[in-house]
């Protein structure tokens, strides 16, 4: 009886030790994948291409932009990239940093850091902005992924720029 217990325990250590090298180096391939993904995505922000950023999305995106509300959707996705585009706003560099994926099934979870520069109308200089994100990466029949949810925060507070009244 105890020799079976031990062959049992010892077979189970086999499989949760090759389940968990299985699981980081698909976790490693996502990496990889979503690092390239998020490469095109850099230069077609900075060269003003909404139609390829927006086919990154599923149709039922959710996007969750700092200091502004949330988009349930590609439509209002759509339509708030279409107006900050008619304020004249201009990604001149981005950099995102992927700093950890986790696989859930056909979810694939992204945190990380980025860097981006942008300009306006009016400005003197652009404005460097950096922080974090969480994006759920939905992969597709294809094999694709698509963004499910997204949310990223700066790491500057906005009141730290107020100057105070007088």
């Amino acid at each position: 009886m105890k020799r079976t217990s031990m062959l049992s325990a010892c077979l189970f250590l086999v499989v949760l030790l090759t389940a968990s090298v299985a699981l980081s180096q698909t976790s490693a391939e996502y990496k990889s994948k979503i690092a390239v993904i998020n490469k095109e995505m850099a230069k077609d922000m900075i060269e003003g291409n909404m139609e390829k950023t927006l086919a990154l999305y599923t149709d039922d995106a959710i996007s969750m932009p700092s200091n502004e509300p949330m988009r349930e959707g590609i439509a209002a996705i759509r339509k708030a990239s279409e107006e900050m585009a008619k304020t004249g706003w201009k990604c001149e560099a981005f950099e995102a940093n992927t700093l950890k994926v986790m696989v859930n099934g056909k979810e694939i979870t992204e945190i990380g850091t980025y860097k981006m520069s942008m300009t306006m109308p009016g400005m003197d200089m652009p404005m460097d902005d950096n922080g974090k994100y969480l994006t759920v990466w939905e992969k597709q029949k294809d094999g694709s992924l698509k963004m499910k949810i997204e949310i990223w925060n700066s790491d500057i507070n906005p009141m730290s720029k107020m100057k105070p009244m007088n």
